[in-house]
């Protein structure tokens, strides 16, 4: 029986919470767009500019907004109203990347983990630089530091971080630690 929790442990200890995904055109063109568009300090002080027309086109010179309270639920309105306006010319903007054009040295990036399949076998790799049209790189395991062509790799896989494997690992380890607390108090 304390062989099975040791070896559930362990199994728990050397179990990574990240998964290769393949490569998808359309997932880097959405992330490409996101990364032009979108800028938090843009966004703070693009509201808090928005609000400051929305009082100067409410409230007349005279009369001061924060006495009538009606004038701060058309001022919420009309913010709202720009926030959608400037969001349907964001989605109208939105560069579209053919996926013919996105070359091997854009979606490989240095000192990211992979797992490309070249001239029929599969390697899971650190890649560490691109020299011209060569990629060299580190195989997971061992020390030496391998050269691929670019037009060797067939296809690539992706490492990214699981949540749900993260949130199942998290799951696995409190039980364990409760099963554990459990038969020590036993």
């Amino acid at each position: 029986m304390k062989t099975n929790y040791i070896f559930l442990a362990i199994t728990l200890f050397f179990t990574s919470c990240y998964t290769y995904k393949a490569f998808d055109p359309e997932e880097y063109a959405l992330e490409l767009a996101k990364e032009t568009t979108t800028n938090p300090n843009e966004n703070r002080r693009g509201k808090a500019n928005q609000m400051a027309e929305a009082r100067k086109q409410r409230t007349p010179a005279n009369q001061n907004s924060f006495n009538n309270t009606n004038a701060l639920v058309d001022e919420e309105a009309l913010v709202k109203e720009a926030l959608l306006k400037k969001e349907q010319n964001i989605n109208k903007e939105k560069p579209v990347i053919d996926p013919s054009t996105i070359k091997m040295t854009d979606i490989i990036k240095e000192n990211k983990f992979y797992k490309v399949d070249v001239q029929g076998k599969q390697y899971t790799i650190e890649a560490k630089q691109w020299k011209a049209d060569t990629l060299y790189a580190v195989v997971k395991g061992k020390k030496e530091e391998l050269k691929f062509h670019k037009n060797d790799i067939s296809d690539v896989q992706i490492r990214k971080f699981s949540k749900g494997k993260s949130d199942a690992l998290t799951v696995a380890a409190y039980a364990l630690g409760g099963v554990g607390v459990f038969l020590l108090l036993k």
